[in-house]
């Protein structure tokens, strides 16, 4: 059997990805069988494969069960008190990132107390404190310190949208918990705590004194990139730095990878032989060295990934064994994945093996054709020089073909120029990084020899901006593109794979089951594609079903609407008010990753239901990224002054705006149409909101099904309503006003008898939903969905039935809370989470 622990490894692997779906109770009963059924084999010396095949489900059990103690470990019990103002105790843990009007630091958490009353916790928090003043800057902040802060615990928040970012789990595969804002002003300062690392102490010391021999005497920008090639550290450096490096496609420098490891691995290699280190001695001080930068650059993924592979491959020489790079990169997988399985979810991991996979697979296959294209040309090139371009060429062909995909998914951006963009930076990339590491290594015994000499990479780190710039000002330099599907991705990973020599183990297999596989079983597994296609369907077919997404937007409403016939309505988008300052924030955060998500080209209508910002705020994202054919708007007139300026922005990107009141409608095919019961002709005036009482009111009917979508009406609209055409009983209500107090909400949801109610609520000062409100709700035997518990609330109808899904997994403990709170029980039925 050749290559073992690269399938011990993948079973692993597939271990920690069921482990992230599945409960851990599951894998106890599996991993006692797989046990024993390893070690029956063992004892009763059966062959390899017969060995082999339980260890296999061994490591598979083990990845599930690894990941889940992990993930409990990481969790500990610091989000118990999320959502409470309390004084937080504990030690920093990392070195603060200092900013304009906040600074940000990891917390491993110790004890917390509010209420009286004091509690032992456990579970890195990530810290954020605020100072109004510069007098409130706490400067002593720093690595190792025992402090007590005041403020809130905040659980971070999940994936609450199709298309959205998981916050919670990224934060998690860093080993953090929680989070927890505060005022600067409200630390105390508790000495040095016991549970200090001295070697991590050392080690923030030893990168400080080197990043600032390294920043000494070349200019901000400059200093901060060098900085942040050698150490992997990009918080310094400025945005504009940043997306230049992205467009271009070197943003990979700005990491420590294998190329940072090789080079400095190299350069020990070196100084060893330089020394008169021979043999094993050579080993072990390259592998002692190269740990302590590794561990200088903080562990990153790839940088133990690249340790890894270079002790792995020394190793190999020294025993004269001839290496093999698929093992090592499986044990470098492994290793990694011991230490954290978290870090299978990373970005920075599945980039890092991504492409260190592509390398070692497509280079040969590019390298090859790409030398036959240069031998071809009309100008000749020596041996020497195609063997090198076309080696460096081959090289970060593959690293971009590796990682395409997941750039593509994560960042929703892939660079057109990354290829010829690398071809001129790395040649200069190995004298950057070895000019200033030799500087900061000086820097250490003569900070000003380290500077001075420093001063060499001045013109190097110049040109390596001017090609940034140079390339990411192309107009084709980068395209922003819709994220891939899962299928998408495995599909183009599969064709890579053959592409790179998998097709020959293909054909390999088909000869050997040519003459095995029997007519009627290939005929079988046909039938089973077939049936695939039936009940799922295949990726990227629509249906001819009405969908419709509330999304979670916090404390505003954004709801998506795709009809049949392929027509895309967006009504309202969420934002935030105009003095808490990016009112827009929700548009770019929630609304606009979610239609992209869903690849919304165009908007065929977009509808305001009334000029407050916690409905219209998102616009302004949604109009600079996508084309809308119409807005739909009341007749009311600015009250704010960004309603006006978005009113404005629509007129300039010629999207034409049509006016409606009670009694419009609009036909969106056949059998669906949105009939608008309000505002009346003559406008509310002179109620307790006139804005939100002017609300449009839509009544969508698709063939036997009705939603009614009530905006932030309130009590007077709700008596207009009543008042006027009897209202048919609908099966979907968005309840008015975030479920706020409506006095006549009984006599409403007697005249609609809707079956489901959705709100759209977030954290408020307001008391929404208000108890009244849910009791209505409850008396009436209508399901309730809120987009605070179940994040997104995605609902399905073929004009008959509907489905509903939500985002979150039903709560039934946060709904009982709730409703305790407000003095009665509320029963729920359970949802299904998607």
């Amino acid at each position: 059997m050749t290559r073992p622990l690269v399938l011990l490894t993948l079973s692993y692997v597939a271990g920690i990805i069921l482990g992230r779906c599945f409960s851990p109770y599951i894998f106890i009963l599996p991993a006692a069988a797989a046990l024993l059924w390893a070690l029956w084999n063992i004892f009763n010396q059966k062959n390899v494969v017969q060995v082999f095949i339980p260890l296999l489900l061994v490591f598979l059990v083990a990845g599930g069960l690894v990941y889940n103690y992990s993930l409990h470990k990481v969790r500990g019990n610091i989000r118990d008190y999320s959502g409470e103002n309390c004084l937080l105790v504990g030690m920093v843990e990392d070195e603060p990132l200092w900013r304009e009007d906040d600074v940000v630091f990891t917390l491993r958490s110790e004890k917390v107390r509010f209420r009286e009353e004091e509690y032992s916790v456990n579970g890195r928090v990530r810290v954020t404190l605020q100072w109004k003043e510069k007098a409130e800057i706490p400067l002593d902040l720093s690595y190792g310190q025992k402090v007590s802060l005041r403020g809130k615990i905040y659980e971070p928040k999940g994936l609450r949208n199709p298309g959205g970012f998981d916050y919670q789990s990224f934060l998690e595969t860093r080993g953090i918990a929680a989070a927890f804002y505060g005022p600067a002003a409200g630390v105390t300062f508790l000495g040095i705590s016991k549970e200090l690392s001295r070697l991590q102490l050392a080690a923030f010391k030893v990168r400080n004194r080197m990043s600032a021999v390294l920043r000494a005497y070349l200019p901000q920008r400059e200093g901060n990139l060098l900085v942040g090639m050698l150490f992997g550290e990009r918080s310094a450096l400025d945005r504009e730095t940043g997306q230049l490096f992205s467009q271009s496609g070197i943003s990979h420098l700005l990491a420590v990878s294998g190329l940072h490891v090789g080079l400095v691995a190299g350069a020990i290699f070196l100084l060893g032989r330089r020394t008169g280190l021979q043999g094993w001695c050579t080993y072990l001080f390259v592998a002692l060295l190269l740990f302590a930068y590794v561990y200088l650059c903080g562990l990153k993924p790839a940088a133990i990934r690249a340790f890894i592979m270079v002790l792995l491959a020394m190793g190999a020489v020294h025993l004269d064994r001839p290496g093999d790079f698929p093992t090592a990169l499986a044990a470098a997988v492994l290793i990694t994945l011991v230490y954290n399985p978290l870090l299978l979810f990373s970005v920075s991991f599945q980039l890092s093996y991504a492409a260190t996979t592509a390398i070692l697979f497509l280079t040969p296959l590019l390298q090859e054709k790409i030398a036959a294209i240069l031998a071809r040309l009309p100008f000749s090139f020596t041996l020497s020089p195609v063997k090198m371009i076309s080696s460096l060429l081959a090289v970060t062909l593959a690293a971009q073909l590796g990682v395409i995909p997941l750039t593509a998914y994560y960042f929703r951006q892939v660079s057109l120029v990354a290829l010829i963009a690398n071809i001129f930076v790395l040649p200069v990339m190995a004298l950057v990084l070895g000019l200033g590491l030799v500087s900061a290594l000086l820097g250490l015994v003569w900070p000003l020899s380290g500077s001075l000499l420093n001063l060499a990479n001045y013109p190097l780190l110049s040109y390596i901006l001017f090609i940034a710039r140079m390339f990411s000002a192309l107009p084709f330099s980068y395209r922003e593109v819709y994220p891939p599907r899962l299928t998408e991705i495995m599909l183009y990973y599969l064709f890579l794979a053959l592409l790179a020599g998998g097709w020959r183990v293909l054909l390999s297999a088909y000869y050997r089951c040519k003459f095995r596989v029997r007519p009627f079983y290939f005929l079988v597994f046909l039938l089973l594609i077939a049936l695939f296609v039936t009940w799922w369907g295949l990726p990227g077919i629509g249906s001819s079903t009405l969908e419709i997404v509330f999304l979670d937007v916090g404390q505003g409403d954004a709801i998506f609407i795709h009809t049949p016939q392929g027509q895309n309505i967006l009504l309202d988008s969420g934002g935030k008010p105009a003095y808490m300052g990016n009112i827009d924030e929700t548009g770019r955060l929630v609304v606009v990753p979610f239609l992209e998500y869903r690849r919304v080209k165009k908007l065929d209508m977009v509808i305001i239901s009334h000029p407050h910002e916690d409905h219209y705020g998102g616009l302004f994202a949604v109009l600079d990224k996508i084309p809308v054919k119409r807005l739909v708007t009341t007749v009311e007139l600015p009250e704010t002054q960004s309603y006006g300026e978005l009113l404005e922005l629509a007129r300039e990107k010629n999207i034409p705006r049509e006016i409606v009141r009670r009694g419009d409608i609009f036909v969106a095919g056949p059998s669906l149409e949105i009939r608008v019961l309000s505002p009346p002709s003559e406008l509310f005036n002179g109620t307790n909101s006139d804005s939100n009482n002017n609300s449009l009111v839509l009544h969508l009917r698709y063939k036997e099904i009705s939603f009614l979508f009530t905006g932030d009406i309130e009590t007077r609209a709700v008596d207009n309503l009543l008042k006027g055409e009897k209202i048919l009983p609908v099966q979907i209500l968005k309840v008015p006003h975030h479920g706020g107090y409506l006095s006549n909400l009984p006599q409403f949801l007697d005249s609609t008898a809707p079956r489901v109610a959705v709100i759209t609520v977030g954290a408020n000062s307001f008391g929404h939903p208000h108890p009244a409100t849910l009791s209505a709700l409850e008396d009436g035997g209508v399901e309730i969905y809120r987009t605070d518990f179940h994040g997104a609330v995605i609902l399905k109808s073929n004009g008959y039935s509907w489905k509903i899904k939500t985002m979150l997994p039903f709560s039934s403990s946060l709904l009982i809370n709730e409703m305790n709170k407000s003095g009665f029980i509320l029963t729920c039925r359970e949802t299904c989470s998607c």
